[in-house]
């Protein structure tokens, strides 16, 4: 017979659990009055030894894994600089498009009309220009002047200046309404 021994790859937590677990027998082997084995404590003890190194050995692979992460998170960064130096360069040219079109529509079709044309109308092979008159963009003099229901308003709130006074008014137990900020765990890689 083939007997194939499942092998379960213990997670970080698993082995958390498990050193937990250990120590508590730990404790649990030294609070025993009666036949306490100095052979059982030393087994525990060599449990924990290898739990820990266990657990050593997931946080160098953790180490490792984030490592990775970071270098692949700056390719990506560096791809994302190149995309955006494209987009900026193609929205150059489009601009420069943009600003020839309305030179031949704005100044040059119009003087070819005025100066060559017949009654404000131009023709050639392809096309026929007619020239009109109508309102231009809208121009804002003064502001004051203007009535209200032209008038927008956008509030913002600002939390970047207003975390540290939040930050202050939480740690003094008062806090301040409208803001809520909670403190979180955060790791420092060294």
């Amino acid at each position: 017979m083939n007997e194939k021994k499942e092998f379960k790859k213990l997670t970080t937590r698993d082995l958390v659990g498990n050193l937990i677990g250990l120590e508590m027998d730990k404790e649990y082997l030294e609070l025993r009055d009666n036949n306490i084995l100095e052979a059982d404590i030393a087994e525990v003890d060599q449990s924990i030894a290898d739990v820990k190194q266990q657990i050593a050995k997931k946080a160098e692979g953790i180490d490792y894994f984030m490592v990775e992460m970071k270098r692949n998170a700056d390719i990506i960064d560096a791809e994302i600089k190149s995309y955006n130096d494209e987009i900026k360069r193609l929205r150059q040219r489009k601009n420069a498009i943009s600003r020839t079109e309305d030179y031949f529509n704005k100044e040059l079709l119009p003087m070819i009309i005025q100066t060559a044309g017949n009654d404000g109308k131009f023709e050639t092979k392809t096309s026929k220009y007619t020239l009109y008159e109508t309102y231009g963009p809208l121009i804002v003099t003064d502001e004051e002047l203007v009535p209200t229901k032209y008038k927008k308003a956008t509030i913002s709130i600002d939390k970047k200046g207003a975390r540290k006074d939040v930050i202050d008014a939480a740690e003094d137990g008062i806090g301040i309404a409208g803001f809520d900020i909670g403190k979180v765990k955060r790791i420092r890689r060294s």
